[in-house]
């Protein structure tokens, strides 16, 4: 009878350690498989990007890479005027990620409480352009030309960075356009010179570069003293707090991004 209780105890005890020991492996399983996912440093999620509308064509290819090294994250983008996205978020949206065409829309948003103590950082820069339309149906050589063409000129909101510069251009060369068009972002200005229904714009160099890869034959006068403006590039609270939107965010200035913003024509704000 003794023996058998022995025999019992042991295969109890043998047992029970088995399955402290299949336990413990499990354990050991579960925190390597995290480690691994912690130091891959894998992401997923959507990320919302609110971001000026002359990042359009450059946004398209930004996104398809950053989502081929993170096959769980998905970017979307809103391109509009700087001001009109600052404007949506002053009367509630909530994207991840604002990038704008100016400081001084950046400087806006700064202010509301979505960006309480956010970092920028400016991504790139971007030249302001005169362009004419193809034929150069107005005869605008030189922006003097402004001063007595009948022709339309398409300009951008005075309260978007497009408009901005060419208004600040316009009024150091005391010129007032007989026929402008005002537009809501540089996008539509540049569609109004492609399509003939302005004989001329002021956009960005990218969005000639852009409308001369589509086949467009657009003219140019150079606007030499017309500064670079830069691109800044800010979390909102909601976006800090979440690790895809700050890998985002931190890609951006990276080589691999800053080369597929060159191919559009931006500069990087370390070439000024």
């Amino acid at each position: 009878m003794k023996t058998a209780l022995k025999v019992a105890s042991a295969s109890a005890a043998l047992f029970a350690s088995v399955a402290m020991t299949g336990c413990g492996s499990n354990s050991s399983n579960t925190d390597a498989s995290a480690s691994s996912s912690a130091v891959s440093g894998s992401v997923s999620g959507k990320v919302e990007v609110y971001a000026a509308a002359s990042l359009r064509n450059a946004g398209t290819e930004l996104k398809e890479a950053f989502e081929k090294e993170n096959p769980g994250v998905e970017i979307t983008y809103s391109f509009e005027g700087s001001s009109k996205l600052v404007q949506k978020i002053e009367q509630g949206a909530s994207p991840d990620l604002l990038i704008t065409a100016d400081t001084q829309n950046m400087d806006k948003a700064a202010k509301l409480d979505e960006f309480k103590d956010a970092k920028r950082e400016v991504i790139a820069t971007n030249k302001l352009v005169l362009v004419t339309a193809e034929g150069n149906p107005g005869k605008i050589n030189s922006l003097d030309d402004l001063k007595n063409t009948e022709g339309v000129v398409a300009v951008c909101k005075v309260n978007v960075p497009c408009g901005t510069l060419a208004d600040e251009e316009l009024k150091k060369h005391h010129i007032e356009l007989k026929n402008a068009t005002t537009e809501g972002n540089v996008s539509e200005v540049t569609t109004k010179v492609t399509t003939g229904n302005a004989d001329a714009g002021f956009i960005y160099t990218t969005d000639l570069a852009a409308a001369k890869k589509d086949g467009k034959n657009l003219g140019s006068v150079d606007l030499p003293d017309v500064p670079r403006n830069e691109y800044p590039a800010a979390l909102t609270t909601k976006g800090s707090s979440f690790d895809a939107a700050k890998k985002f965010n931190e890609w951006l200035s990276s080589d691999e991004a800053q080369k597929i913003l060159a191919k559009y024509d931006f500069e990087s704000p370390q070439a000024n």
